[in-house]
């Protein structure tokens, strides 16, 4: 009697090693958060598993809603038959780059929302569109924090990789230009760390 072979299981992994969907949704969580943590601190960062709406109590703002990212790829499974392992690399790159994408759209939109809704924002078109011109008076409206170690952080700006003669246009200014901007950030940081040391003396403090 001949032999009958068995089909072999493509989809049939250790248990100790979890499944493939696993791997994959622990590499883009993992993935992502090292790329978010680059504009965020993790420190600082929520996370809801269930729900899209909260608020807090003593907010006077009301709710808030969560907005949803998505993301979408394909992974074929005679790629997979196949051994075709470097699709899996892409695949995982393809999904964490379009859910970064998105969160940075967002981060970007609400940043833009929160400007616009207190007039702090700058248009190109105001100052003629000189840009050292919009520069100084964008840094002019910004407020300097602190970190938690009460020491003052200066702003970072993202710039789009197309708008090389926004870089250009700063870095052409004469000495006096560059001056200005360090007096006026230091005068920031001053302000900033002031502020600070006011709040905390707002507190309490016992000694143990």
């Amino acid at each position: 009697m001949p032999e009958i072979l068995q089909r072999p299981n493509f989809y049939r992994y250790l248990r100790e090693a979890g499944s493939l969907d696993d791997y994959l949704r622990e590499q883009m969580r993992d993935r992502l958060a090292r790329r978010r943590s680059g504009m965020l601190d993790e420190r600082n960062v929520q996370s809801y598993q269930h729900g899209n709406r909260w608020a807090l109590e003593a907010s006077v703002a009301g709710e808030s809603e969560m907005r949803s990212m998505a993301a979408e790829s394909t992974l074929h499974t005679i790629d997979i038959i196949n051994h075709e392992t470097a699709i899996i690399e892409s695949y995982i790159e393809t999904i964490v780059e379009q859910f970064h994408s998105s969160l940075m759209e967002h981060l970007f939109q609400t940043a833009e929302e929160a400007a616009r809704s207190t007039g702090n924002k700058i248009s190109r078109n105001e100052h003629g569109g000189n840009i050292p011109a919009g520069f100084l008076a964008m840094l002019e409206k910004i407020e300097f924090g602190v970190d938690r170690h009460g020491r003052a952080t200066r702003p970072t700006m993202y710039v789009p990789a197309a708008e090389k003669n926004f870089l250009e246009a700063l870095e052409s200014q004469p000495a006096e230009y560059h001056l200005k901007v360090e007096m006026l950030s230091i005068e920031k940081e001053n302000k900033a760390i002031a502020l600070e040391a006011e709040r905390i003396s707002k507190f309490r403090w016992r000694r143990q």
